[in-house]
């Protein structure tokens, strides 16, 4: 997919990703669950370069959630917009801003799968990588 558009509730920050897969993502860890109140589905475009952010400035909040990682929400209608790992200047955004995307996409990878509460699972088989990045079963 090429040129990928995606917006948050009320359409003030657009997002285009101009080359992407049809892979989706989820992360379990505790900052992520927190956040969204369940696992984050995430797409991963991986460096900036390959992203156009066209934000509304007074209309989004970055938050600093690490030394690391900066995330960043839509300050208008409350949407998390996006993951961004300063160092690295590796970006991975929330899927749901891209119906494009989730039209068509593959949900092949559960991250922090250690860190996934009982209550809830995912009838999907995945591969599941733990805190450390290693494969897990459980």
């Amino acid at each position: 997919m090429e040129n990928v558009k995606g917006t948050c509730l009320c359409g003030k920050n657009q997002i285009t990703i101009k080359r992407y897969g049809n892979f989706i993502y989820s992360c379990h860890c505790d900052m992520c669950r927190k956040m969204s109140a369940g696992p984050v589905m995430g797409i991963d475009p991986e460096k900036s370069e390959n992203v156009v952010l066209d934000l509304v400035e007074d209309s989004v909040t970055r938050y600093r959630s690490s030394e690391e990682v900066e995330r960043c929400f839509c300050s208008t209608c409350g949407t998390y917009l996006y993951w961004h790992h300063l160092g690295r200047d590796h970006y991975c955004f929330n899927a749901e801003l891209f119906p494009g995307i989730i039209e068509v996409a593959d949900f092949g990878l559960q991250l922090f799968y250690d860190r996934k509460p009982a209550y809830y699972d995912f009838a999907n088989k995945t591969k599941r990588l733990d805190h450390n990045f290693q494969e897990t079963t459980e």
